[in-house]
C-alpha cells in the first residue's frame, strides 16, 4: 500500500519505524477525504463533508493485545483502498510499536500509567515516556483542529484481557466530576457487544481518562476478549466492535438507546500493593469480575487486611506481581439496574 511503502499496512510500518524519524506523508484519496501518517502508527482521516463527530480510535498501548491491533489495521487498509468511506474525523493510534515487535504488555513501563502529563514525571529518556507525550500532543490537536461542524468528540482505546473474563467484553468508563454514562453510549456499547461497563470513581492516568478529562471527550477502555499473538486471534470474536467502528466512520444511523439494560459496576476499591509482604489470596486463574462472597479476605499485609464487606463484590485486574505501591486489582460492586 503507497502510504506504507514499502510495508503493506500500518501494522509492518509501525514495526519497521518504531525507531525512525517518519516524515509526515499527506494524500486525497479519490473521494476526496484527505489523510495524513502523522507518525509511525498514527494515522489521521478528515473527509470531504462537513463531520460531525472527532473520533479516536487508539489500540496498541500495551503491544500484545493483537486483536485490536489487527482490526484497526483491517480497516486503515479498506479506508485507504476506498473500500470504506469516512463520514466522520478519525485518527487512529497504534501506540507502543517497541512492545508490540516483542509481543509484549510494555518494554519499560506500563503506557497506560503515563496519560494525564504523568509522563513528565518519569524517565524521559524511554520510549514509551516519549510517546506518551507525543500521543497526548497528536489527540490535543486533533481535537484542536476540528471544524465548528463537529458536535461530539469520542474515543475508544481498544484492549484485551491478560486473563480470562466471566463478563468477555466489557467497558471502563473513566472518571469525571459530575458526568454521568449517557444511554447514547451505551446504546453504541451494546452494538459492539459489550453489556458491561465499569464506573471508576477517581482519576486515573489511562489514556481513556486522558481524552475524557482534558479533552472533554466521551472516551473508554474497552476490554474486548483474550491477550492472544499475532495470528492467532479468532476475529469473529471480535465482529461487535468492527462493525460498530464501521458504522461510526461511515456515520451510518445508530440507536440511541440500548435495546437491554446495561450491566453497571462501581469501583468499590483499590487494591494497592503495599510492600514486598503483601499477600494475595486470590486464584491465579480467578476471571475477571469472579465472584467474592460477603467476608472473604482478599489480602493482606501485616495486620491490615481486606475482607469483602457485606454484600458481595468482584475483582477485576488482579495481578500480584505488580511492583510495591501500584495497583494489584479494582473490587467492584454491581449497581441495581
Amino acid at each position: 500500500m503507497f502510504f506504507f511503502s514499502p510495508h503493506k499496512d500500518i501494522v509492518g510500518h509501525a514495526l519497521a519505524c518504531a525507531d525512525e524519524p517518519v516524515q509526515a506523508r499527506h494524500s486525497i484519496l479519490t473521494d476526496g477525504t484527505e489523510v495524513t501518517l502523522l507518525d509511525c502508527g498514527v494515522i489521521r482521516i478528515e473527509p470531504n463533508t462537513a463531520s460531525q463527530l472527532s473520533l479516536v480510535i487508539s489500540c496498541g498501548v500495551h503491544g500484545n493485545e493483537t486483536a485490536p491491533i489487527e482490526i484497526v489495521s483491517q480497516l486503515v487498509s479498506d479506508l485507504l483502498s476506498g473500500e470504506v468511506s469516512s463520514a466522520v474525523r478519525v485518527l487512529f493510534i497504534l501506540a507502543n510499536p517497541w512492545a508490540m515487535a516483542e509481543d509484549r504488555r510494555f518494554v519499560d513501563l506500563n503506557m497506560n500509567r503515563l496519560f494525564c502529563g504523568q509522563w513528565q514525571y518519569e524517565d524521559l529518556s524511554l520510549k514509551e515516556v516519549k510517546r506518551a507525550a507525543r500521543l497526548e500532543a497528536y489527540v490535543a490537536n486533533f481535537f484542536a483542529e476540528e471544524p465548528v461542524t463537529v458536535e461530539q468528540r469520542l474515543h475508544y482505546d481498544c484492549h484485551t484481557a491478560i486473563r480470562a473474563s466471566a463478563r468477555e467484553r466489557f467497558a471502563v468508563y473513566p472518571f469525571v466530576p459530575g458526568r454521568v454514562l449517557p444511554e447514547h453510549q451505551q446504546a453504541l456499547l451494546t452494538r459492539a457487544d459489550i453489556e458491561t461497563v465499569m464506573l471508576q470513581q477517581e482519576p486515573a492516568n489511562t489514556f481513556s481518562s486522558f481524552t475524557s478529562v482534558k479533552q472533554d471527550a466521551q472516551s473508554f477502555t474497552l476490554e474486548l476478549g483474550k491477550v492472544m499473538p499475532f495470528g492467532a486471534n479468532d476475529l469473529s470474536r471480535f465482529s461487535g466492535i468492527d462493525l460498530l467502528l464501521r458504522a461510526l466512520i461511515s456515520d451510518e444511523e445508530l440507536p440511541n438507546t440500548p435495546a437491554g439494560g446495561m450491566e453497571q459496576f462501581v469501583v468499590h476499591h483499590t487494591l494497592e500493593k503495599s510492600s514486598e509482604n503483601w499477600t494475595f489470596h486470590v486464584p491465579d486463574d480467578a476471571p475477571n469480575f469472579s465472584e467474592c462472597t460477603p467476608g472473604s479476605l482478599i489480602a493482606e499485609d501485616g495486620g491490615v487486611q481486606y475482607l469483602v464487606g457485606a454484600e458481595p463484590e468482584y475483582i477485576v485486574f488482579p495481578n500480584p506481581r505488580v511492583k510495591v505501591g501500584e495497583r494489584a486489582g479494582l473490587m467492584l460492586r454491581k449497581l441495581s439496574k
